[in-house]
């Protein structure tokens, strides 16, 4: 097997000098009767020294199992034992039968787990932070469900709050960590009158009865430390640790300044007079005091100089970021060990000098957004100028809500990303969150929402243009059905559903029951309107729920289940060729092959301790993890991709190029931390400082202190340059640096907004801050290619701009066409192609008019064509309710009662309306009424004896364009009324708005008069050649507020006006015909679909 060098693998110097060289070859000269300090600043070579102290011991004929090399977490232990084997490589074969290099828990593991096997015992468990705070959240719903026992009375409304767990898991931690037992800790709350102590000390008695009855030992960190430390004074224990003690002849401590005091207990216990042992360093970046850290286990074996070594030569910092690091140092509290730090390069770095802009700039932009484009150009110049690989660069933020947005803007610009896995809940990643609710659907329905995150995800792969399209074809068919079987009387109870409260189902309601049940005959309905692609869609997701039940229902174990869902996906080829391809998309598709990996570890794990879980535990199990947990160990693996963690994440590892996003006041240094509703401060205080709870504590400084730690732990990660970014702008949330900033002792460049922007060009300020800016606003350039192409183009078609300006982008132009960057070459640029015909929008070999788009055609050509042409395809609830009202007219021509046409209203009117309830049954009352009026309207006309004819369609040649082009009028009447008096046809339009236009409009309303132009041009129906004879016509509003009907009339048409009306239409023919058509403001426009890409609007007049 090959071992690889990680991205951030310790690279050892060549030698060490003096006692630190004696140390690391063990010269007999040395006195090892006490332990030895290692100091030193951030890359300073601490870490080093012990890797080349070990193999210095290899190569002098020791033995692996003589080393004890405590690494402080599994990620340095795997970093450590890379270099390692790296520096052994060239020395010969070397081989052992297992590893020295173990983080202090990994080391606790193997003795408890000894002591156990030694004394017969069930073997330990260790559990993650997300399991221990999921089975806390367990006992207090518990708790509160059975009724609170033992917590005060105005906190019991909290206990089911993450928080609360969340804050009661690090007060136990805390005690733990000192040593503090259940009934220890509940006499402490007694004595300073803490009834939350007393309280947590009751509930940890509770937890450890309930640990106790599962069949094994599951403890989390904290436990295991003590576990291991009482186990060690039992008589197996004693005789392991003093077997271990004579067998080590070499101790190893990393990072001493990160372990909290039950870790510098248990590494005591093998520390003995003699034994050449080195405990390495730096107090400066002690950054975990909130998980338990303290640095006196350091500090008491720094004290005697004798026995103390102090490095001062980075081997990582440039000259310019050691002087940042030693500027920031200067603000720390005193510490009698520090020194000036330099770099190995360059010697002394103490004294003043340049601050090195190149390796180390600090930039203050106006904006957020600004902010974070100077990031992506700061990651994007070092991959592409400097040629750095995008896995040596990292984006450190303070905290992980501010991940996202990073994360987001990176991508945009096709920088691929990976993300700390410490900083995401494996429940929550995308992917795993859609498999999860895919194993949901194996033993319950799914709900609305659930399934239509399902068929957005990447389960069903739709996107929220291809779901409104399912949903569109399943509205059609929902009517399709309404109309065929409700209209005319039928029962539908088994066709059309309603939700308990009695609203009725709506298209998204019908594809969710579609999916829970595929094989109810009584759905297959659902998809009779659904085209090729979406019925694909909804098989896709089908398959993939079918593929969880059945195994769900052929009881083949969680485990099983998971993974013939994870089959059906078929994801696992295309996520592995995805990341095989790298970039921004194969960066996403490794974290989602790295999710699903963990999720099947932790599946795993499951099955194995609970055989006979059902896959609903397991969900339930998951979701409660409210922590994140690390992702799997991939060895060495390089990602290929920027990372982004909160600083935290960042300690013991380094990058070529580091940016440091959001160091804002405020937000780092963030709010001193208080003690909480458990007061865990004042425990850690009491127990660690003796002060009592009850004395007031300043915690300012000490929060400054510790955040101040913490961005010099970012600041010290680069070995090649890094980048800080923060914002300065006014308003009423105001954005102001953070004061690190100044103490960096670097000089800021000042992005300036807008404004200052407008003709400054390396400006200085009155305050003599450096702002720079092109007169092209706040927002920074990025080196992309469409930032680039976009100011290119800008400069070449703005004619305002300088010649000179104008003729060097053409050129650049012209440079990347040739390349064959596409968006380069003029021919590519929206409306500089020629366009795709110039033939005219015919239908078939002619023009097709009709009466009811004529007057939108006279309003606005371009909205009519749109219209006309697929435009507007969705279906709205006015056009619903249109169609339904016209299909209660029909039937009412036919015959049908007053009281089934009630009837209908209110039994399928709601099926046709989406709006709230309330909404919904206002609009059923109002057409109740509308169609009582209506109703009225028909049986007036046949108490007259009226001829009527509904749905009568009428067309007609209208004539020939000059270039030989026959024009037609057809249309579909809604009712003619046949007086048998005078024989005169009248046409009759109904509209269901609620407020109907004017009689002047009615009167000259270009649709009327094309019907009366067409009636005298059609014979009357019954096989009779007798033509229509017109007699006006009347647009008729029954969903208006008026007691009776609204009807607004247009008087019978003279034979010159039916002149002047063929005159019209062929006016309007060519105009329908095209190609070019005009955009004309109007009245309309607020309404209008298409403002966004209509030349006449400022929304769309510069798409083209």
């Amino acid at each position: 097997m090959r071992l690889g060098q990680p991205t951030d693998a310790i690279r050892p110097p060549e030698r060490f000098d003096g006692l630190a060289g004696a140390l690391v070859e063990g010269s007999t000269r040395v006195d090892y009767s006490r332990p030895y300090a290692v100091l030193g600043g951030p890359g300073t070579g601490k870490t080093s020294l012990l890797i080349s102290a070990a193999r210095d011991f290899l190569l002098q004929g020791g033995s692996a199992s003589e080393i004890m090399f405590f690494a402080p977490s599994k990620e340095s232990a795997t970093a450590v034992r890379a270099a390692l084997y790296q520096r052994m490589a060239g020395e010969g074969d070397y081989a052992a039968s297992g590893t020295f290099v173990r983080s202090v828990h990994s080391w606790a593991f193997a003795f408890y787990r000894s002591v156990q096997t030694l004394r017969g015992q069930k073997q330990p468990r260790l559990i993650t932070g997300a399991e221990h705070d999921m089975q806390i959240r367990e006992i207090l719903r518990g708790t509160e469900e059975d009724g609170n026992r033992y917590w005060p009375t105005n906190v019991v409304p909290a206990l089911s709050y993450a928080g609360f767990a969340q804050q009661l898991r690090d007060l136990l931690l805390r005690a733990t960590e000192r040593g503090l037992s259940a009934q220890q800790l509940q006499q402490l709350g007694v004595e300073h009158d803490r009834p939350m102590w007393e309280a947590a000390g009751r509930f940890q008695q509770e937890y450890q009865q309930v640990q106790r009855l599962s069949r094994s030992e599951s403890l989390n960190a904290s436990e295991l430390l003590h576990a291991t430390l009482a186990a060690f004074e039992k008589p197996e224990g004693e005789q392991l640790v003093e077997q271990q003690r004579e067998k080590v002849k070499l101790l190893l401590v990393d990072d001493a300044h990160n372990l909290d005091p039950a870790s510098a207990r248990l590494i005591e216990s093998f520390m003995v007079p003699g034994t050449r042992t080195l405990i390495a360093g730096d107090p400066d970046q002690c950054v975990f005091h909130f998980r338990g850290a303290d640095e006196a286990f350091l500090d008491s074996y720094s004290q005697d100089p004798d026995h103390r070594v102090v490095l001062s030569a980075s081997h990582r910092l440039t000259p310019p970021a050691a002087q940042s690091v030693n500027a920031l140092r200067r603000h720390l509290g005193a510490q009698p060990s520090r020194v000036e730090l330099r770099s190995a390069d360059s010697g002394d770095f103490t004294s003043g000098g340049s601050t090195g802009a190149e390796t180390v700039q600090v930039t203050i932009t106006p904006t957020e957004t600004a902010e974070r484009l100077k990031i992506v150009d700061v990651v994007r110049r070092a991959h592409i100028e400097q040629q750095v690989a995008w896995d040596d660069i990292a984006v450190i933020v303070r905290g992980t809500g501010s991940i996202a947005r990073v994360r987001r803007t990176l991508m945009a610009y096709g920088v691929p990303v990976k993300v700390d896995p410490t900083s995401v809940v494996l429940a929550e990643q995308p992917l795993v969150r859609m498999l999860l609710l895919a194993a949901e659907a194996s033993y319950r329905p799914l709900t609305v929402a659930e399934m239509q995150s399902v068929l957005e995800g990447s389960v069903g792969g739709a996107d929220p243009v291809m779901v409104r399209r399912v949903h569109r074809a399943v509205a059609l068919a929902i009517r399709s059905a309404q109309m065929a079987g409700q209209v005319a009387g039928q029962a539908a109870g088994q066709t059309l559903r309603a939700h308990e409260d009695g609203r009725p189902f709506q298209a998204a309601d019908y594809v969710t029951e579609l999916l829970n049940h595929p094989e109810d005959p009584a759905n297959q309905w659902i998809t009779s309107h659904c085209g090729p692609r979406e019925k694909e869609v909804i098989q896709r997701v089908s398959t993939v729920l079918e593929a969880g039940r059945q195994a769900w229902k052929n009881n083949q174990g969680t485990e099983m289940v998971l993974w013939k869902i994870w089959q059906a996906t078929k994801l696992d080829m295309h996520l592995r060729a995805q990341a095989l391809k790298g970039g921004s998309l194969g960066a996403q598709a490794d974290a989602d092959l790295d999710a699903v990996m963990s999720l099947f570890d932790i599946l795993g794990d499951f099955a194995e301790r609970n055989p006979h879980a059902q896959m609903e535990s397991f969900v339930e199990n998951l979701r409660a993890q409210k922590v994140p947990t690390g992702g799997r160990d991939q060895r060495g693996v390089r990602a290929g991709a920027v990372e982004i963690l909160p600083a935290h994440a960042a300690a013991g590892r380094q990058w070529k190029v580091v940016a440091i996003a959001g160091v804002q006041e405020g937000e780092w240094p963030t709010g001193p931390t208080v003690g909480g509703l458990f007061g865990q401060l004042e425990l850690v205080d009491l127990l660690d400082r003796g002060i009592d709870p009850s004395v007031p504590v300043a915690r300012i400084n000490d929060a400054i202190e510790e955040e101040r730690r913490l961005f010099l732990l970012a600041l010290s990660r680069a070995t090649d340059s890094v980048h800080v970014t923060c914002v300065r702008n006014s308003g009423d949330e105001a954005l102001v640096p953070s004061r690190f900033i100044a103490e960096m002792g670097v000089e800021p460049t000042e992005l300036a907004t807008a404004d200052e922007a407008e003709g400054a060009e390396e400006a200085e300020t009155s305050v003599g801050r450096k702002v720079s800016g092109s007169g092209a606003g706040a927002l920074p350039r990025v080196l992309a290619i469409d930032s680039l192409l976009a100011e290119l183009r800008d400069a070449v078609t703005d004619p305002n701009r300088p010649g000179h300006e104008r003729r060097a982008a053409a050129r650049n132009l012209a440079k990347m066409a040739r390349a064959g960057v596409y968006g380069a070459a003029p021919e590519d640029w929206w409306g500089t192609a020629e366009p795709s015909t110039d033939a005219r929008v015919l239908a078939g070999d002619k023009i097709r008019l009709s009466p009811s788009k004529l007057e939108s055609w006279n309003t606005c050509a371009l909205r009519a064509f749109l219209d006309s042409n697929g435009g507007v395809s969705e279906s709205t609830e006015a056009m619903r309710v249109g169609i339904f009202i016209h299909a209660i007219a029909e039937q009412i021509v036919q015959g049908m009662e007053l009281d089934e046409a009630q009837l209908a209203v209110r039994e399928i009117l709601p099926h046709v309306l989406d709006g709230p309830a309330w909404k919904n049954t206002q609009t059923v009352e109002r057409w109740e009424g509308g169609v009582n009026k209506l109703h009225g309207f028909i049986a007036g006309y046949r108490d007259k004896e009226f001829e009527l004819e509904t749905e009568r369609t009428l067309r007609a040649r209208v004539g020939q364009t000059p270039d030989g082009v026959e024009v037609t009028l057809s249309g579909r009447a809604d009712l003619l009324a046949t007086n048998p008096e005078d024989g005169l046809t009248k046409v009759i339009d109904f509209k269901t708005g609620k407020t109907a236009v004017t009689k002047n409009a009615a009167a000259e309303s270009p649709q009327l008069s094309a019907y009366q132009f067409l009636l005298p041009l059609n014979e009357r129906s019954g096989g009779s050649a007798q033509k229509y004879r017109p007699g006006g016509a009347a647009l008729v509003y029954p969903g208006t507020q008026t007691k009776t009907i609204t009807e607004r009339n247009q008087a019978e048409l003279t034979e010159e006006q039916l002149s002047g009306v063929h005159d019209q239409l062929m006016e309007i023919a060519p105009v329908t015909a095209g190609p070019t058509y005009l955009a004309t403001p109007n009245d309309g426009c607020r309404h209008c679909d298409f403002k966004t890409i209509c030349p006449a609007q400022d929304e769309g007049n510069q798409v083209i």
